[in-house]
């Protein structure tokens, strides 16, 4: 991220290393159009076409009262995010400006915890979407998971204009879909007698499953949400970064309005929250009962192409923050080397493709150990890199601090539902110790660069 922030009133902290100058730079050729539809698409995923229906079940129309909490998380974050670009020197993503203003330590922890998260979610998006072409695609499992990770592979290693494209179309279906789904759904509503009422309210009332049964869904949401901080991303390869960014972060609360709680809203009205299934999306099950037309075969492409967007996303954010963390010497400095004429990191791409593969094989060999315990960490991983991001913009800016001690306090209230839920509660005890391994890894690798401490002195 760009900034422009006075010199003299925040001094670069101890042990935090500048971008070399001399190595070539990112290119800059996605424009607006890219950089708003990566924004819309960021938050649209499987997580709101399936995972949408565990969240019901776990708070019943109390889910609502989840969204509204989780979407003032993520607005709030992306406020933070907007401010450490505008307000912090230097060029570099958020990673970097947690490093400039809380240390070597944290940036170093923030950043392979992200980097965890994304290739994590890539593994299980190559599961979900050869999953979603194996009736239809006569070839072994394990080889339509190879194509598909190859084909966004090399999307990305063409060029970020590729990237950039690809994502535009992904995001263009998605946003399309929930359109038209509202679109459908207020129709159904103005033309045929609907007890909306007895759907929302005949089933044990508006908290059917306790009084703070929302704050145990609050993990399930908020987990669909993540995503959209990789447009802060995509705009350091735009033209006027500082100005894309400042756009973006401004209508995520008009997003994540409209794409969310209207259309869970509908579901709501229109269908029973006790006949969803999980794992099953709720829209599709809406749009059968009342026999819309190729509502299956509609919907099975809205979620490959969810899935194959948070593929190329996910490959494309994780090459930049690891590219990043290589120039600094937090991770391998082979993965710094740069394609000079693509201006392409493609050794940073190839190596978080890789890792990718990877997970998504544990998923086969080692399910329920390797595979469940990635899986296990990215809830706690997500609150973290959140917090992160909001204690960077305390640190580097004060002025309306209020915003962020709201969006920590918000935070600390998710990670006290995944106490409360007993199955978060074991993911929350799986993140916590894979972060104080992350965190032993920075302190050597701290020592071993001669900084004596990981923290700002």
């Amino acid at each position: 991220m760009t900034g422009h922030r006075n010199q003299s009133t925040i001094l670069p902290p101890s042990g935090i290393e500048a971008i070399d100058p001399k190595n070539p730079q990112l290119a800059q050729s996605l424009r607006p159009r890219h950089i708003t539809m990566i924004s819309l698409g960021g938050v649209i995923g499987a997580g709101l076409f399936i995972g949408s229906s565990g969240a019901i079940l776990t708070a019943g129309p109390s889910v609502l009262l989840s969204y509204v909490l989780s979407g003032l998380i993520v607005f709030l974050v992306n406020m933070m995010l907007r401010d450490i670009a505008l307000h912090a020197p230097g060029r570099g993503s958020f990673i970097s400006q947690i490093r400039y203003a809380l240390g070597p330590l944290p940036g170093f922890v923030a950043g392979w915890v992200y980097w965890v998260v994304w290739v994590t979610t890539l593994g299980v998006e190559v599961i979900a979407s050869a999953s979603l072409l194996v009736p239809y695609v006569p070839l072994p499992y394990s080889v339509i998971e190879i194509i598909i990770l190859s084909i966004m592979t090399g999307i990305n290693l063409l060029s970020v204009r590729n990237y950039g494209e690809f994502e535009y179309w992904f995001a263009m279906i998605k946003v399309a879909a929930i359109c038209l789904f509202v679109g459908v759904g207020c129709y159904l509503l103005g033309t045929h007698p609907i007890p909306v009422h007895d759907n929302i309210f005949g089933h044990g009332g508006f908290l059917p499953l306790g009084g703070i049964a929302f704050l145990a869904a609050i993990p399930t949401v908020l987990f669909s949400m993540t995503g959209s901080e990789i447009a802060t991303i995509a705009a350091l390869e735009s033209e006027n970064p500082d100005q894309n960014i400042a756009k973006i972060t401004r209508t995520v609360a008009l997003r994540l309005l409209v794409f969310y709680l209207t259309s869970i809203l509908l579901v709501l009205c229109l269908f029973p929250w006790s006949e969803n299934v999980r794992g099953f999306s709720p829209f599709l099950m809406v749009l059968d009962q009342f026999h819309i037309p190729y509502a299956s075969m509609g919907m099975s492409i809205v979620i490959l192409s969810a899935t194959l967007s948070t593929l190329n996303s996910g490959l494309y954010a994780t090459s930049r923050v690891v590219y990043e963390m290589a120039q600094r010497g937090d991770a391998p400095s082979i993965l710094c080397a740069m394609a000079p004429n693509a201006h392409l990191p493609r050794r940073a791409v190839l190596a978080s493709a890789g890792v990718a593969l990877l997970v998504s094989a544990t998923a086969i060999f080692s399910p329920g150990i390797v595979f469940a315990f990635l899986v296990a960490t990215t809830g706690a991983f997500i609150m973290f890199y959140n917090m992160m991001i909001v204690c960077a913009r305390l640190k580097l800016y004060q002025t309306a601090a209020w915003k962020g001690w709201l969006a920590l306090l918000l935070l600390a209230g998710a990670l006290l539902a995944m106490v409360i839920k007993p199955e978060t509660r074991n993911e929350l005890a799986t993140g916590v110790v894979a972060l104080i391994l992350i965190t032993l890894g920075g302190l050597i690798k701290l020592r071993i660069n001669g900084v004596a401490s990981g923290f700002k002195e």
